[in-house]
């Protein structure tokens, strides 16, 4: 089977800049291969996937490194060959875009490495992703309080592995947020969004002039779910 590959490597001129601070392993390569698929099984394609060093546990991170880059076929696949960095901070990235979940292989490679130089995660399942935009604005005069908050699930999974032994306590897998806010005649009005995986459901609690709260649940059904509420 032919897969699509792409490849990226530190141009020399910069790595000499990085030496101090990322150990490159002289003359080795690693392969990094696998699936990726959705929640029901379909293959993604054209999934980002970066292996890095110096990444962080949430969001990319200012320092980290990219060691090389490659992307899914058509049928899920991907094989990249990368430069190999020997680091407490070693990642593997799969970004499905704006359409799914972002999933992330974490271990330290100063305590581990395989022995044929492959990391094959095998099957990776990325959930896919909904924006939830919603709008609060007040409609019954001045003086009047809302106190708010949305409960979702986020769009992001690390798993942290020592050897090949996935480490539950340092792994983070589609965690719950809370947002919310404060709105009175400062700041009446107020309107955000953001990303959660499709199907899930937000839990959306408030309390009028300090009212007993009371709570609506909302099944994100659409790609981009509208939601307004006046008070």
């Amino acid at each position: 089977m032919k897969l699509l590959f792409k490849f990226f490597l530190i141009p020399c001129f910069l790595m000499t800049v990085l030496s101090c601070e990322v150990q490159l392993e002289d003359n080795t390569r690693i392969l990094v291969e696998g699936i990726v698929k959705d929640q029901d099984n379909v293959p993604i394609s054209e999934a980002k996937i970066s292996v890095l060093t110096k990444r962080g546990n949430y969001s990319s991170g200012e320092n980290q490194y990219i060691l090389g880059e490659g992307y899914s076929n058509a049928n899920g696949h991907f094989s990249v060959i990368s430069l190999y960095d020997g680091d407490e901070d070693f990642a593997i990235e799969i970004d499905g875009g704006d359409t799914y979940s972002t999933y992330v292989y974490k271990t330290n490679t100063l305590e581990y490495t395989p022995l044929d130089l492959t990391f094959n995660l095998e099957t990776v399942n990325l959930k896919k992703t909904a924006t939830f935009n919603y709008d609060i604005v007040r409609t019954s005069g001045t003086s009047n309080t809302l106190s708010y908050s949305f409960k979702y699930l986020d769009g992001f999974c690390l798993e942290y592995y020592d050897g090949s032994t996935l480490n539950e306590y340092q792994s983070s897998c589609y965690q719950e947020h809370v947002l919310g806010q404060f709105l009175n005649d400062n700041n009446p009005d107020t309107d955000w969004l953001f990303s959660l995986p499709l199907g899930e459901v937000v839990t959306f609690t408030y309390s009028i002039n300090d009212e007993p709260e009371q709570t609506e649940f909302i099944t994100i059904n659409q790609d981009h779910y509208d939601f307004t509420f006046n008070y």
